[in-house]
């Protein structure tokens, strides 16, 4: 074998060598006593804990109860905050006149009448909403990916305007790629709150798809993407490790599906008892062909706290308080990474 696997404490990684041959060798009898492990785990009933905020179901009842409308915005001249990817491509490509471009620790002007798009990394975002006029907060549109719904919860700002981004953007001035599959074909980026009507007007002048979605359902959205985002990332960077060559996002879809499926079913199972709410049935088969239609895109893991932590550090205290980790196959993959400084726990 090319690696040591007893510094590998991902027993589901295993699987990977029956797949990628010029790791094979010795992973036999490994995969084996995981799989007597896991038989006599099985055995035992699971143990899981729960989360116990009733705010999302109560949430869940007024929808029921009142149902939810959004003002019709047009769009109009915006503030754009962050000059990277994201923000180039609504000033230069999706913009108009009047528009202003912001960058990072620009002030945010009190008398600007239109909406404020944050296309920055989500490290930022405390800061901006400090500074943000008070006038100005709910004109605040956030475009991060997630899971920024706990800092929205801190500030009592989660009827702000999101969008669930997902064209893509190789490199700055690049022609993005619209994040149309052939399960989606009318897209999969989406938008909600105030301004979200404006947002869809915004990026169909890029020619860019967006739907406006409820409250509810963009939020079941933006728990999808975020486990397309923790599953294939921490997948193709550990296994880019193994193979000794990068991998991208389309050869995590094809060489690594069945440990993808059960890692994406465990993250959809664990959103019900963490966040309330989950992705509608079909999960698996969305995002593998999200990944098909952005197969190029390369695997990194980046805003770790943001992103993979979410789920670990709620593994971790599952563990510590003796109950079962619903979401062992992505614990396992992570601390490989962390094991082999591959990821930045600090990001």
């Amino acid at each position: 074998a090319q690696m040591k696997f007893t510094q590998c404490r991902a027993g589901a990684l295993a699987l990977a060598l029956s797949v990628w041959p010029s790791l094979a060798g010795g992973s036999r009898a490994l995969v084996t006593r995981i799989g007597a492990a896991r038989a006599r785990v099985a055995r035992q009933p699971p143990v899981r804990m729960m989360y116990s905020d009733s705010r999302p179901t109560i949430e869940y009842m007024e929808y029921l109860r009142d149902g939810e409308e959004f003002p019709d915005m047009n769009d109009m001249p915006s503030a754009i905050l962050g000059a990277g990817r994201i923000g180039e491509t609504l000033f230069e490509l999706c913009g108009m006149e009047g528009d202003i471009l912001l960058k990072r620790g620009d002030p945010i002007p009190a008398d600007f009448e239109g909406p404020i798009y944050v296309a920055t990394r989500n490290d930022d975002l405390a800061a901006i909403i400090d500074a943000c006029p008070e006038s100005k907060r709910d004109d605040l549109i956030f475009l991060q990916n997630p899971m920024i719904e706990p800092l929205l919860k801190r500030y009592a700002m989660t009827d702000n305007s999101q969008v669930n981004i997902y064209f893509a953007v190789a490199k700055k001035g690049a022609k993005p790629i619209d994040g149309l599959t052939d399960t989606n074909p009318e897209g999969l980026t989406s938008a909600t709150g105030k301004w979200a009507s404006a947002v869809q007007q915004r990026l169909a002048r890029g020619e860019l798809s967006c739907k406006v979605l409820n409250k509810r359902d963009f939020r079941r959205a933006n728990i999808e993407k975020h486990i397309w985002l923790c599953a294939f990332m921490v997948i193709g960077t550990a296994q880019s490790h193994m193979a000794g060559k990068p991998l991208t996002v389309g050869d995590v879809e094809k060489y690594y599906s069945e440990q993808l499926d059960t890692m994406v079913r465990q993250l959809g199972y664990a959103s019900r008892t963490m966040l309330s709410a989950a992705p509608p049935t079909g999960l698996e088969e969305r995002l593998r062909a999200y990944a098909r239609a952005v197969a190029d895109f390369p695997t990194a893991m980046k805003e770790f706290k943001w992103r993979n932590g979410f789920w670990y550090n709620y593994s971790k205290l599952c563990l510590e308080k003796g109950f079962d980790d619903q979401m062992d196959l992505h614990t396992e993959y992570v601390e490989y990474c962390i094991d082999n400084g591959l990821v930045n726990v600090d990001s």
